[in-house]
């Protein structure tokens, strides 16, 4: 599958819950399961959106389409809850949620009454410098739908696309091009199918969530899944009114004159103030401003997998009574430990996360080979310096291949577990490079995780 890379970091200010806690502003609870693990966090993020409607006269206008948001009355306020792990390791496939908060929908003409809601589009990013795997309808909608939708991935245009960088929530949409033209024909030219819509006089709309499954690409990459947003490759899925934005529906309205569509486009924009509408000249400060629904709804670290060694032990720094030096010791794996993940830098380093301190060599005295066999392993602060320099014999990271040597490069030594004893807490130390089991070493990608 082709990587997506094209994003730069923004950080959007969110509230984090407890993990697998599903609040919504109503007070009504999601049932989807939680995600495994001990890093899960829930995240609660709330957003002005800003929606230009277009009714069969083709003009642009504006208006409330929906209720919302952290009080659940807000006008065209929504939000979001994603359900992710905090952290993964590289080359991890796993899963995150997008869970779209209930809304109340709003009738769109003053002199009539809303009769449903059609041809409903909910879009969301691949996250860039991942690779695609899978996505999914979370859960059926538990409120008035006539249908449930499914997922298509498809290009900045809206057509399909294996390779493409968005992901649409819909039915029956598949190849349509997203642009004003084409919905405009959907809307007022009869001959359409509902695609996904509601059932009449639809009210209070419960929508289904989205699962996404990914890979992670290389450590020390920051994840951040999104709705579809404004980037390089997609410039208009911010901009008021434009077909590109993340949510589009059509909403059938009655009144004495008959049934009328509006075309509904959605975007995470805040108005401008209403203190400064009509007291500047600068058009740009009218401008609409993309709020934290358009940034990053949640950030996961890429982080490497644990070092495993004989039996399938870890390395893991411990804490020794008597000494301000961590000491490296053969411990039982732990998932989702950050004690026992690690990043080989580019200087030849392998540095725990939790600490951003490396793997050293005590000084213990010298023999013919260079520092003494036995000398332990530790964990200090990187200096550097070449007792804190590694050499992964290419076996090493090999999938599928039983391990390989790490040797240090002050001495030519290899990273070795003691007297060949599998236990927790053995101590780790250097030796003379024999190829024993005690000295075969594995840093692979993780295993799949994934939602329950």
């Amino acid at each position: 599958m082709k990587r997506i890379n094209r994003w730069s970091t923004v950080a959007a200010t969110a509230t984090v819950l407890a993990a697998g806690t599903l609040l919504f502003p109503t007070g009504v609870a999601s049932a989807l399961d939680p995600l495994p693990g001990n890093d899960v966090k829930t995240t609660d993020v709330n957003f002005q959106t800003s929606c230009q409607l277009i009714g069969p006269n083709r003009k642009p206008n504006t208006g409330t389409v929906f209720t919302g948001g952290a009080t659940g009355t807000g006008a065209n306020a929504w939000g979001v809850q994603i359900m992710a792990p905090e952290t993964v390791t590289r080359g991890q496939e796993f899963t995150y949620r997008i869970q779209p908060d209930p809304i109340t929908t709003h009738k769109i003409l003053d002199d009539g009454s809303l009769v449903l809601w059609r041809n409903i589009r909910y879009d969301v990013d691949i996250p860039p410098g991942t690779e695609f795997v899978s996505a999914k309808v979370a859960s059926d909608p538990t409120t008035p739908f006539q249908n449930t939708p499914t997922i298509t991935r498809i290009d900045p245009n809206g057509k399909k696309d294996d390779n493409g960088s968005i992901l649409r929530m819909d039915i029956n949409e598949e190849g349509r091009p997203s642009d004003l033209n084409s919905d405009e024909a959907l809307a007022f030219e009869g001959g359409h199918s509902n695609g996904w819509a509601t059932q009449k006089n639809p009210g209070f709309l419960t929508f289904p969530g989205i699962d996404v499954t990914i890979t992670a690409g290389n450590a020390g990459q920051v994840i951040e899944p999104t709705l579809r947003v404004s980037t390089s490759s997609d410039p208009d899925a911010n901009t008021f009114g434009s077909a590109d934005n993340f949510f589009r529906v059509i909403a059938v309205s009655h009144n004495n004159a008959g049934d009328s569509d509006t075309i509904v486009y959605c975007a995470p924009l805040d108005p401008p103030p209403s203190s400064v509408v009509g007291a500047v000249l600068n058009p740009d400060v009218l401008l609409p401003t993309v709020n934290a629904g358009g940034m990053p709804l949640t950030s996961i670290k890429v982080l490497d997998s644990p070092i495993f060694g004989l039996n399938g032990r870890v390395l893991e720094p411990v804490d020794i009574p008597g000494s301000s030096t961590p000491h490296i010791q053969m411990k039982d794996f732990v998932s989702g430990d950050k004690a026992q993940q690690w990043f080989y830098t580019s200087d030849h380093e392998f540095r725990n996360p939790a600490t951003n301190k490396c793997i050293d060599v005590v000084e213990d005295g010298f023999d013919a080979g260079g520092q003494r066999n036995g000398s332990q392993v530790v964990l200090n602060p990187c200096h550097g310096n070449p007792g804190q320099k590694w050499t992964l014999d290419p076996a090493v990271t090999e999938d599928g291949n039983p391990g390989g040597a790490i040797i240090n490069q002050a001495d030519g030594k290899c990273m070795d577990v003691t007297d060949n004893v599998s236990a927790d807490g053995v101590q780790v130390q250097i030796w003379d490079c024999t190829g024993a089991p005690n000295q075969q070493w594995n840093f692979p990608p993780a295993q799949i995780a994934g939602l329950n």
